[in-house]
């Protein structure tokens, strides 16, 4: 069968949608994103019906979560809330809507209680969440706006108190994760950059942290690839030639053969799996300069991956009826791969998806 985001929402229609888990990366409020995205793009109503149903179970949950982490909790549930509103998939005033969301990512940057800057769980979540409230160009400057500003700087100074002692764990990371806390990280403060509230102590930051970008070089190829593309965007924002150079020698450190043994074959998930990777070097095709150093391997390398699942996979030995793969949200689960498909057509090259046992 070939595999396209109908086929997918018919498998979460069939099994999915029972789900307890109103977060972000593994529940409700993510597959509800893919499923407006999927009414949108196909122009059919039961996919909205669907994304409202969703939205009104992960909605009706919101005050008596009990976590505020992105992953699971408030601070995630209230990203969603913000995209699906900013980008006109529903309507609604978010000060009104995210006033739990709020006091829960306060207490959290205000009671000392974040022991990490990991994407799911820590301060760049709070960041990412804070980031997109500020974005809202629909609200006046209201009393929350202004306690988000200064929850912002907060966030921002909790990074950059904890990220300086982190660096040398770089080399550590053995394991392919999209949400690699260090890229994550600078992605969130380029965004964070790009609404020139705090900029200069973020300019300060990078530069502070320059010694150790030329420091530590990560012993995952893919992770130098993926480190080298946020470099890239930080430079386009905060322009140094040290930040330029760094790149140019993550690029060349990468070694592309070596990249491919990398890559986890049988997991069919975008944070940990070979669709992640599939997007990483998709964007670096697109986003690096042809005459940048390793520039020609990296889309022999994208197809030779993707060529790898361009058979059914179920001659790979894969099989989505397993435990581990009845997972239906956006970080490891069919949703996230059919909003893949639907932003970035056309990476995803396989052909067949196996059913349900």
């Amino acid at each position: 069968m070939k595999l396209n985001p109908n086929h997918i929402a018919k498998i979460i229609q069939q099994n999915g949608l029972s789900s307890s888990n109103h977060g972000l990366m593994h529940g409700n409020i993510g597959m509800c994103i893919f499923f407006y995205h999927l009414a949108r793009s196909t122009n059919n109503p039961d996919y909205e019906n669907i994304a409202d149903d969703l939205l009104d179970k992960a909605f009706e949950n919101m005050s008596t979560s009990a976590s505020e982490d992105f992953e699971n909790g408030l601070a995630g549930i209230g990203w969603a809330i913000e995209y699906l509103i900013q980008n006109n998939f529903v309507e609604g005033i978010t000060d009104e809507i995210l006033e739990e969301a709020d006091n829960k990512v306060f207490m959290a940057l205000n009671e000392n209680n974040c022991f990490s800057f990991e994407l799911t769980n820590g301060l760049t979540g709070y960041l990412f969440y804070l980031i997109y409230r500020l974005k809202n160009k629909n609200i006046l400057l209201s009393m929350a706006q202004e306690v988000n500003r200064e929850l912002f700087r907060v966030a921002i100074n909790k990074i950059d108190e904890m990220v300086t002692t982190q660096f040398p764990s770089i080399v550590k990371e053995m394991n392919f994760d999209l949400f690699w806390r260090f890229p994550v990280m600078l992605l969130a403060l380029t965004k964070a950059f790009e609404l020139d509230i705090y900029n200069e102590k973020i300019r300060c930051m990078i530069r502070q942290w320059l010694p150790n970008f030329e420091t530590y070089i990560p012993s995952l190829h893919i992770n130098r690839l993926y480190l080298a593309l946020v470099l890239k965007q930080i430079n386009s924002l905060i322009p140094d030639k040290r930040l330029e150079k760094q790149m140019q020698v993550l690029l060349f450190a990468t070694n592309f053969d070596v990249l491919k043994t990398e890559v986890e074959h049988y997991d069919l998930n975008i944070r940990n799996g070979w669709p992640g990777v599939a997007l990483l070097l998709s964007i670096a095709e697109k986003e690096l300069p042809n005459d940048l150093q390793n520039h020609q391997v990296i889309s022999q390398t994208l197809h030779a991956i993707t060529a790898m699942h361009n058979n059914p996979l179920d001659n790979l030995q894969f099989g989505i009826s397993e435990e581990r793969y009845k997972q239906f949200g956006l970080s490891s689960g069919l949703a996230g791969i059919g909003l893949m498909e639907l932003l970035w057509p056309g990476i995803i090259s396989y052909e067949s998806i196996p059913s349900l046992s």
